[in-house]
């Protein structure tokens, strides 16, 4: 699917919606980004920066066009509006209210533009007793369920290593916004898409709702630290070097048996059942990890599980992750030449298919307001006075630093 043709109007910031609209613009759409004046998306000021740019948001914010607008003037909202009709997609993540108050939101916008697909991400969506209240990552991990069940079980809770709320709430958002362009396509008519941080993550559950519920209380997962509570083995193992994970379901586990022969694994009756394997699990985090140090190194340890087809694999450090060839295989790395920052690593487009429109060089990031008048003028039909006027009365701002 190639989303040419596509115009989205981009008001987000930082990380959810930023991350949904460079699918959209790696989809082929064309993403015109308004930054708030004077200093534009947040995320420009995260590590790490030079003057008004930052990496962050140049790996974030690639392939995009942006328009720097004061939203606390008339005029500048009025433009916004303006943009509007002429986008297919509008999507926001401002806290609740604040576009509103700008005659900015789904309710001012949609009557005016009923073609426009409005999609909104917010902490906690935009119904409920929640809906005013802010909340970025962390605090979506923390409601939906995440953080309670991540940590040793004698320690505290963990939040994840990435930030699996904004960026599931982006993938779900461009989920959406698609399925909304296919519905338009018979209809004519756009939608308002309502998005939080905390449902994509509290719907990962598979077991820790319909669990307790369906045992009137009685099955409740709990933290369990490196290894997984339900099916052993599953987990963090010791290997020769570092750190290996084997997730061995029921139809893997005689081939395990088979790999491990030398510890006459399948010879032991503690570990003869699910339940056995889940009641003994110190036990046979032991000697699998004792029958592990055998191995001359990890590699080694994990082409002779693979030979036995066991599922395993490395714990790689994204930092490291340039050091392993099927990341350039897949295109899950890529190399962006900055103007600012000059060339730097970033993850890939990660959507593979036969429509998928490839590039060979990364596109990058804008500077502040630096469509202003290409924007303005190709959407609008502004004038270049006019463009000017704006500039100078400060509606329009730019910066040739960042």
């Amino acid at each position: 699917m190639n989303l040419s043709g596509v115009r989205v109007l981009d008001l987000t910031q930082y990380l959810s919606g930023p991350s949904c609209t460079l699918l959209l613009a790696g989809m082929g759409a064309d993403v015109i980004k308004v930054e708030p004046a004077p200093g534009g998306d947040a995320s420009r000021q995260l590590p790490m920066v030079a003057g008004p740019r930052s990496t962050y948001f140049v790996q974030q914010n690639r392939g995009k066009r942006s328009v720097c607008v004061d939203l606390g003037r008339p005029e500048g909202c009025e433009l916004v509006a303006g943009l509007a009709g002429h986008c297919d997609v509008l999507i926001e993540n401002f806290s609740a209210g604040v576009l509103a108050r700008r005659r900015l939101g789904p309710d001012d916008l949609r009557p005016r533009h009923p073609a426009l697909i409005y999609a909104s991400i917010s902490a906690y969506g935009r119904t409920g007793s929640k809906a005013h209240l802010p909340g970025y990552d962390l605090i979506g991990q923390a409601v939906a369920g995440s953080v309670a069940l991540a940590g040793e079980p004698d320690g505290a809770p963990l939040g994840a290593g990435a930030p699996i709320a904004d960026m599931s709430a982006g993938l779900l958002a461009f989920g959406a916004i698609l399925s909304a362009l296919f519905a338009r396509t018979s209809t004519g008519v756009g939608q308002f898409l309502d998005i939080s941080l905390v449902e994509p993550v509290f719907n990962m559950h598979p077991f820790q709702i319909q669990g307790p519920s369906a045992s009137g209380g009685v099955l409740r997962q709990t933290r369990t630290g490196r290894h997984f509570g339900a099916v052993a083995p599953s987990g963090t193992y010791r290997g020769p070097e570092g750190w290996v994970v084997l997730q061995v379901l029921a139809p893997q586990w005689d081939r395990l048996c088979e790999a491990a022969a030398a510890v006459n694994l399948g010879a032991d009756q503690r570990f003869a059942t699910l339940d056995g394997r889940a009641t003994h699990r110190e036990e046979l985090v032991a000697v699998l990890e004792g029958w592990m140090q055998t191995f001359p190194s990890d590699q080694a340890l994990l082409d002779h599980l693979d030979a036995h087809r066991v599922p395993a694999a490395p714990v790689i450090d994204p930092a490291d992750a340039h050091l392993n060839p099927w990341f350039w295989e897949r295109g899950l790395l890529t190399e962006i030449d900055d103007p600012v920052h000059g060339p730097f690593r970033v993850p890939g487009f990660p959507i593979h298919g036969s429509a998928v429109p490839r590039r060979e060089v990364e596109p990058p990031a804008p500077f502040l307001g630096q469509h202003n008048a290409e924007v303005l003028g190709q959407v609008l039909g502004l004038t270049g006075a006019a463009i000017d006027d704006l500039t100078r009365s400060g509606v329009l701002q730019a910066s040739t630093e960042g």
